[in-house]
């Protein structure tokens, strides 16, 4: 199993953790939609933001959107606002990107049964739409980590059949990644 982080320091705990391989990733926070365009970076992570979220959604420059849960403050009367829909979930299959789903906001959150419902509508949705999830622990600290097995199973109480982080780099063909099934 791979797993992102992204405090360098802790790429020396991966066999410590159960991980293949730990994976240091920086999470670009845009403030103007052409930051994405600029970034070099082989695996490019965008923290959701309200304003450009369709317009990340339909470039291809974007491997990743995270935090999509917390966009919306309230849920509305009728439904929830979980940041995804059908038409951003059809956008990501078409471009290659994927949901990411952070368990450092879990384990930070102050109001977790609203965040874990609006997770789960989402890989609810990214199962339905046939979108990539990534869930990972995106940890700045040692505290964050967690072992693979215990975020696996987490998976797969919020509805990920089959955790596969390495599908990333599958869908991006990168070819100085390799990946071990």
């Amino acid at each position: 199993m791979i797993d992102f982080v992204i405090n360098k320091d802790l790429l020396k705990f991966n066999k410590e953790f159960g991980f293949n391989k730990l994976h240091y990733v920086r999470i670009l926070n845009l403030n103007k939609f052409e930051d994405i365009n600029e970034s070099k970076e082989k695996l490019n992570i965008a923290n959701a933001n309200k304003d450009f979220l369709r317009k990340i959604f339909e470039s291809n420059k974007v491997d990743i959107v995270l935090g999509l849960e917390k966009l919306e403050e309230r849920d509305s009367l009728h439904y929830r606002n979980s940041g995804l829909n059908q038409v951003l979930c059809n956008l990501a299959r078409k471009n290659n990107i994927s949901v990411g789903i952070s368990f450092k906001d879990i384990l930070n959150s102050d109001n977790l049964g609203l965040l874990l419902g609006r997770i789960m509508q989402n890989v609810a949705l990214c199962k339905k739409y046939k979108v990539n999830i990534v869930f990972a622990t995106f940890a700045s600290d040692f505290y964050d980590l967690r072992l693979s097995k215990d975020l696996e199973a987490f998976a797969k109480l919020i509805g990920i059949d089959k955790l596969d982080n390495a599908k990333i780099f599958k869908l991006k063909e990168f070819s100085d990644v390799k990946v071990i099934d």
